[in-house]
């Protein structure tokens, strides 16, 4: 494609020197333009003029930059307003004769927008350079009278205005030709860059979902795991049995705190603010509410975690392997990892692509259900137990009548 550039080119400089040729004795004695020259490609709008005082004048657009005589004078994005505008120029300026190109360059006007610096120093620039070539053209029937006369040149072999009219046919569909390469190769290239893009964003995403699972289960084992090393295992301990022994109650607990905790800050606030005690109290209060109510669900969180891991581990284990084997540091360790098992199902599958979107889809939701649901048990397990004070080791709502056997003995 970029090979078929300097034939057009080259061509284009003939036809413009040909026509200016022809144009030149009917010229006013002031600089005229004697041959101009145009260049597109995908990067590059050029053009290039030569006037009759011997100045070669040139405007581009260049890897998304103005230039006027080779100076940067703007940014110029390439597919901008400024881009199209001036790229339609120059195509109309390829089928203008060199008589009348001076007017077209002068008519043009810089479209607004992005680039509007760039295009209004263009537009000033090609109106300096090409205002003084408007004048009138002499006559051609008194330009020939005054005239002294010329002894005809022969005609170049093979060169006549049929030759002429065939090339510039020639190079219009030439031009045409190449922008459709242009079109499709540029449509090619997006394509693949959108499949490339879409390929390595789901291997992207989906590291990026595995290493922030990884970094969820590490802080909040940490945090387990400080909380045991100080002195509060027995509060992990605690809410993690009325977790186990009191399911149903924690949860129903934890759904009406949930719904009643806003409430109770708003009331709250209300009557620190008509109370005696009045605002250094709520000073206290605003801030300490909600940190408490995140505390608890974290504590809950770990309880049930502790909890499910000790029951995993009551599974796996039997007789003494499991008091040898089993400890608070081993049950939170691995019930976390099963809380955050969906999560990080779903990631790893991501990294599959769009094929398994649709299970993938389905683990994230089942994760988020199970977080929802552990943290609410977890939170009523803390307002049931006192913080894992009071532990609750049987379920409350199971029969506490005698068995068939224990009558009999």
């Amino acid at each position: 494609m970029r090979r078929s550039i300097p034939g057009l080119v080259l061509a284009l400089t003939v036809v413009a020197a040909a026509q200016a040729a022809g144009q030149e004795p009917a010229q006013a004695d002031g600089p005229h333009l004697v041959a101009s020259e145009v260049s597109l490609s995908r990067n590059d709008a050029v053009l290039r003029v030569e006037l009759s005082d011997g100045r070669e004048l040139h405007w581009s657009l260049r890897d998304g930059q103005a230039f006027i005589d080779g100076t940067a004078v703007g940014d110029a994005p390439r597919g901008s307003a400024l881009d199209a505008s001036w790229r339609e120029l120059l195509n109309r300026a390829m089928e203008t004769p060199a008589a009348s190109l001076p007017a077209l360059l002068v008519d043009w006007e810089a479209p607004s927008g992005n680039g509007a610096s760039a295009g209004s120093a263009l537009d000033r620039s090609l109106e300096e350079a090409f205002a003084t070539l408007q004048a009138a053209p002499v006559d051609a029937a008194t330009a020939e009278a005054q005239a002294p006369p010329v002894p005809s040149a022969p005609a170049a072999p093979g060169f006549s205005d049929d030759s002429v009219s065939r090339l510039v046919e020639q190079i219009t569909a030439l031009q045409s030709h190449i922008k459709e390469l242009e079109s499709q190769a540029a449509r090619a290239h997006t394509r693949n860059d959108n499949a490339f893009s879409r390929f390595f964003g789901h291997i992207g995403r989906g590291i990026a979902g595995i290493l922030s699972v990884l970094v969820t289960y590490a802080v909040l084992f940490g945090i387990g795991f400080a909380t045991i090393v100080l002195g509060g295992r027995r509060f992990i301990e605690g809410v993690g049995d009325t977790a186990r022994h009191a399911t149903v109650r924690s949860g129903l607990v934890g759904l009406a705190a949930s719904f009643l905790v806003v409430p109770a800050f708003v009331l709250g606030i209300i009557a620190l603010v008509i109370s005696i005690i009045g605002i250094p109290a709520l000073l206290v209060f605003v801030p300490l509410f909600p940190l408490a109510v995140v505390l608890a669900v974290l504590l809950g969180y770990l309880g049930v975690a502790h909890a499910a891991g000790e029951a995993f581990a009551e599974r796996r284990f039997s007789g003494e392997e499991w008091y040898r084997k089993g400890n608070s540091y081993y049950f939170l360790l691995s019930g976390l990892g099963l809380l955050l098992a969906l999560f990080l199902s779903a990631h790893i599958l991501e990294l599959t692509g769009p094929l398994l979107g649709f299970l993938q889809g389905i683990l994230m939701f089942l994760g988020v259900v199970l977080t929802w649901a552990v943290a609410t048990i977890g939170l009523g397990a803390v307002l049931i137990s006192r913080a894992g004070t009071r532990p609750v080791t049987s379920d409350p709502f199971s029969a506490a009548e005698p068995s068939m056997e224990e009558t009999h003995v």
